[in-house]
């Protein structure tokens, strides 16, 4: 019997995916189906697959989509998965033997739960955390919780009010009546605006220190290419509009719009970040119609208004930078290897 379907996206991650689908094959939990969501990859993923189908003791199936990021590619999956679990996992990401018996296990106990993770470990700097979970600023801001710590100072379960979709466990039927991801967001805040409307329908979702996974996160610290600012910019000011409860998007509104003018203004690469917020004016009524959606599952605001950031923005700020604070050896090839670089700019 499938229980979970592990969805993970790809784009020419060939170099990757075998160290993924290893860590899945040793899993200690086995009742599960991988579907492997191909954003258009031009290198050996297809060869690879077929090969490691033949070979693997779970159902491997390689879905093969028009390039979508990984929100659409996400949404693929979860078209045509079967479990009654999610396993959203990224294809640089290795999980740890137990990790599926772990959170499933944490879900199984704990029957109000609509999600769980871990903690996610840099694989080339096993002793500090990669994230913990997200944060999520009142303004709408999001960043990884706990990033950089020491893997030892995480003793304890903690509540989220969203958690990284690197490595996240979540109940089928709670995903698909939130609506999945958002279509329209490609790339950038589309786990943090998932996670959003998760909570807020389900209550808070939490993650454990027992279930550890390692991001083969890429040696690439210099300035963010044009399309990921602009999705960036353009995603969070929609998660916000569609997604703050009334009474909050009345004050939170206001500050985020002026943030975005000022950082459009100050900070490069400007036209991104004025197109993105463009994009949310000519997409307000899309936008709204989001939020009318979400309206009638609301029934947990108050139980994860105090999971929000305590302060606006996160400790270390971008500003148009693709910050990788530590250093790694890549094994895909570095101009092709990103599924987020499968759109042009916008």
């Amino acid at each position: 019997m499938i229980r979970v379907s592990v969805i993970i996206p790809t784009y020419n991650r060939a170099g990757d995916l075998p160290r993924v689908l290893d860590a899945l094959a040793a899993q200690s939990m086995p009742d599960f189906e991988v579907i492997v969501v191909d954003n258009g990859s031009t290198d050996d993923t297809a060869a690879l697959l077929s090969d490691r189908a033949s070979r693997m003791a779970q159902p491997l199936i390689h879905l093969p989509i028009t390039p979508s990021g990984p929100a659409g590619a996400r949404n693929a999956g979860m078209g045509i998965a079967r479990g009654a679990y999610l396993a959203f996992v990224d294809s640089d990401v290795a999980l740890a033997p137990d990790w599926l018996a772990l959170t499933l296990a944490e879900l199984d106990l704990h029957p109000g739960l609509p999600a769980v993770g871990g903690v996610v470990i840099y694989q080339n700097d096993t002793g500090h955390v990669n994230a913990y979970g997200g944060q999520l600023s009142p303004i709408g801001l999001a960043w990884d919780a706990c990033e950089g710590q020491p893997v030892a100072r995480i003793t304890g379960p903690a509540p989220r009010l969203w958690i990284n979709c690197s490595a996240l466990l979540v109940r089928a039927d709670a995903a698909r009546a939130v609506g999945g991801f958002a279509p329209d967001f490609f790339y950038g805040f589309e786990d943090s605006d998932f996670g959003w409307r998760l909570s807020v329908a389900f209550g808070p979702q939490r993650v454990i220190p027992g279930a550890r996974s390692f991001h083969n996160v890429g040696d690439t610290i210099g300035r963010a290419a044009g399309p990921l600012v602009y999705h960036g910019c353009k995603n969070r000011l929609a998660s916000l509009i569609a997604n703050a409860r009334g009474r909050h998007l009345v004050w939170a509104l206001p500050v985020a719009l002026a943030y975005g003018v000022a950082d459009a203004a100050l900070h490069a690469p400007r036209g991104p970040r004025w197109r993105a917020l463009a994009w949310n004016l000519g997409h307000l009524p899309a936008t709204l119609a989001r939020r009318r959606l979400l309206a009638p599952l609301r029934r947990h605001d108050r139980a994860v208004a105090w999971l929000f950031a305590d302060r606006w923005f996160p400790a270390i700020r971008l500003r148009g930078m693709r910050r990788r604070p530590n250093r790694v050896q890549d094994v895909s090839d570095p101009g092709a290897r990103d599924d987020r670089m499968t759109e042009g700019a916008s």
